[in-house]
């Protein structure tokens, strides 16, 4: 719409028509329009801005005109080639003719197409065969004031694609076809009657869509346009009374999850109107597939979001239709825009050189009994994961296998690709030793996993009677592993710094070892004599037989001097979001919440701390509950986003659900392991049931 202030170029328009139309593009349409205007005498300086109001038009040139009339359109458009014949308009609304009371109207979200067209949906052949029952109603709500509409609108109204309908691989797609009958109600007071799906034909009835509604939303993609709680009753208002003859009206409606169809008869006048809460994209409610993809995608629980909608009284679809969503549309979503986004990364790492990165296994389980262990390689100088292998246990004879396996995979695939590794840093894992030894890749150790463990043997002996001196020297043992692994470059030198500690609690500060032959603070004067230990003590006796083990001491001699596996945990805290160790799911999906998780913490491991309205950082204190009232003060991070949710939705909708046949094959492509039960003979349900017994009674 132009602006206001652009006058009809017509001269002598008085009654000028809000509906102004610029000059159109096609040159020969041009020259007949300013010929019009001018009455053949154009000038050789036409204005670029020229705009001819509606009056000057004829009806068949108009493509809404019944719609303009009845009150359902704001503007008037044209048809493509149409030419101002009109020189003194008369009303354009005593000219239009009245030939249909057929209106159409626009689904809740308005397809928006600039060029108008009728577009037809999939259906399966089930669809058309549900069982309804009709019944009508008769309501009481107030009437609108409209005119009776023209005869270009004659027939039903249809949620159509945002995008021309693609022939497309259907993957045994039936959508939304549950086990329950299909029920359609026709009262105003109970719109849904049942918790089933219920199946419809939006290719009853196709027609062109109505004018767009604002400029601004005609390129908006289906799962960016916005969505509102709509109430039963304010909805079936709208419905109630035939807006021609002003009376009551037969309402049908329909519903498929949270799609919503009502259609709206008149008998007296044969008024008729079709609306649809949401588009259609090929035969799949575009809502229904935006709120799996949103539950899928967040790390929610369908379940979970089943109960709010049940307590909410919102309608939502069966957990079978999200299972569908999700192993045709979300999950080959998924895989993709990892390996695409893991392949760059690759890429850019094998163009560096020693490149260090950390590897750790989480297990979805606690103990020996754990189905699935998800082995995670992070790149610790930019702290991004750039590999996730999962394993599962039958795969390898036991779960004690599993993180071996996942550590072998994640480094073939290094390799593969050329990255060339100056060392990994690891836990203490037996096998994981062995295996890097004889691999010949550099290995250094967690100081965190080392130090974790000396202090659980040390928190035993102070509770040793007569030991009890010795916990006051616990923190400082504990920061002295980590300035022991900060501040030198060699195993020696690793190794004479931690134990200078047994000299350093008798108050000795010269050592014996070349590597380190004193102790680097400045000499003092102690305060409290009493807390120096002695050679022959129980204290000392049972320090030195922890910290001076021998396996703790070629353990600190390849702590890590570079970084620390930190932020692999921190990055398995974030897959609790994803997977929880309390929730079983199959090897795919729990594959593809791996990569989610690797995908949000990719995302937001790098952001800045938050600052005031002044620019001063922000800090908050923790009273973590291990530290028994002790505080820490930590940084306040920025909010974190979600870039990669609107990517995938953007993959989903755009890409992988017009042709998902391609998506699909890189899934399949996956090797899946059997189940773990595969394994055991499974016994017909009949015997089952008849040997079952309770302890009450055998």
């Amino acid at each position: 719409m132009p602006p206001r202030e652009h006058p009809c170029a017509i001269l002598g328009c008085k009654a000028q028509h809000k509906s102004l139309h610029r000059l159109p593009a096609n040159e020969q349409q041009r020259l007949k329009w300013l010929s019009f205007i001018f009455e053949d005498k154009v000038p050789e300086n036409v204005p670029k801005m020229l705009y001819v109001c509606a009056n000057h038009f004829s009806v068949d040139c108009l493509e809404n005109a019944g719609q303009y009339n009845s009150g359902f359109a704001s503007k008037l458009f044209l048809k493509t080639g149409s030419v101002p014949t009109i020189r003194d308009p008369v009303s354009l609304q005593a000219t239009t003719s009245t030939k249909s009371n057929k209106v159409d109207v626009a689904c809740q979200t308005e397809p928006f197409h600039t060029s108008l067209h009728s577009v037809g949906t999939q259906l399966s052949f089930r669809t058309l065969q549900a069982k309804r029952r009709s019944t009508s109603v008769q309501t009481t709500i107030s009437s609108f004031e409209l005119t009776v509409p023209s005869a270009s609108s004659t027939a039903f109204m249809t949620s159509t694609p945002l995008k021309p309908s693609l022939k497309r691989p259907r993957l045994e797609l039936e959508e939304e076809e549950e086990e329950e009958e299909a029920e359609e109600t026709l009262t105003e007071s109970k719109i849904i009657a049942q918790d089933s799906d219920v199946t419809f034909d939006p290719a009853e009835e196709c027609t062109s869509a109505t004018e767009p509604t604002d400029l601004s939303i005609q390129e908006c993609p289906v799962h960016n346009i916005a969505k509102f709680i709509v109430y039963e009753t304010c909805l079936m208002e709208l419905f109630s009374d035939c807006p021609v003859c002003q009376r009551r009206c037969d309402v049908k409606s329909q519903r498929l999850g949270t799609f919503l169809s009502v259609q709206q008869v008149c008998p007296h006048c044969e008024f008729v109107r079709k609306w649809n809460s949401q588009p259609i994209i090929g035969s799949t409610p575009a809502g229904n597939l935006h709120l799996s993809a949103a539950v899928y995608l967040s790390g929610a629980s369908f379940f979970v979001v089943e109960k709010v909608f049940a307590a909410m009284k919102l309608h939502i679809f069966k957990y079978n239709s999200f299972r569908r969503h999700a192993r045709l549309c979300i999950e080959p979503a998924i895989v993709h825009k990892w390996r695409n986004w893991q392949s760059e990364m690759l890429e850019q790492l094998s163009r560096r050189e020693n490149v260090i990165v950390g590897g750790d296994m989480r297990a979805d389980s606690p103990g020996h009994s754990a189905k699935y262990g998800s082995y995670t390689m992070m790149d610790l100088a930019t702290n991004t994961v750039v590999d996730l292998q999962l394993v599962q246990s039958n795969e390898v004879g036991g779960s004690y296998h599993m993180e071996k396996e996942g550590l072998k995979r994640s480094l073939d695939l290094l390799d593969a690709r050329g990255v060339r590794l100056e060392c990994i840093i690891t836990d203490r894992h037996p096998q994981i030793q062995k295996y890097l030894r004889d691999r010949n890749v550099t290995q250094f150790y967690d100081v965190w996993h080392i130090e974790k463990g000396i202090s659980k043997k040390l928190d035993k002996i102070c509770q040793i009677k007569g030991c009890e001196k010795l916990r006051k020297w616990l923190r400082s043992i504990k920061n002295h592993i980590y300035w022991t692994a900060a501040s030198s470059t060699t195993g020696p030198e690793r190794v004479a710094k931690w134990t200078s500690i047994l000299n350093h609690v008798q108050d000795k500060h010269v050592h014996e070892d070349p590597n380190f032959p004193a102790c680097l603070h400045p000499q003092r004067i102690s305060r409290d004599k009493n807390k120096w230990l002695s050679a022959a003590t129980m204290p000392f006796y049972k320090l030195e037989k922890v910290l001076a083990n021998k396996r703790i001491l070629k353990d600190v001699a390849k702590l890590s001097p570079h970084h620390q596996t930190s932020t692999v945990e921190a990055f398995h805290s974030v897959i609790l979001r994803f997977a929880p160790k309390n929730v079983v799911f199959p090897f795919l999906g729990m594959l593809c919440r791996l990569y989610l998780a690797a995908l949000h913490y990719n995302e937001n491991a790098g952001r800045p701390q938050a600052t005031s309205a002044t620019g001063k950082p922000i800090y908050k204190l923790a009273f973590p509950k291990a530290k028994k009232g002790e505080y820490r003060v930590r940084e306040v991070k920025t909010q974190q986003t979600f870039g990669y949710v609107e990517e995938l939705l953007d993959l989903i909708f755009n890409q992988v659900f017009v042709d998902p046949s391609p998506y699909v094959d890189e899934v399949l492509g996956i090797h899946i392991p059997p189940a773990l039960s595969s394994a055991y003979d499974r016994p017909e349900m009949e015997e089952a049931i008849s040997s079952r017994v309770t302890r009450f009674n055998q």
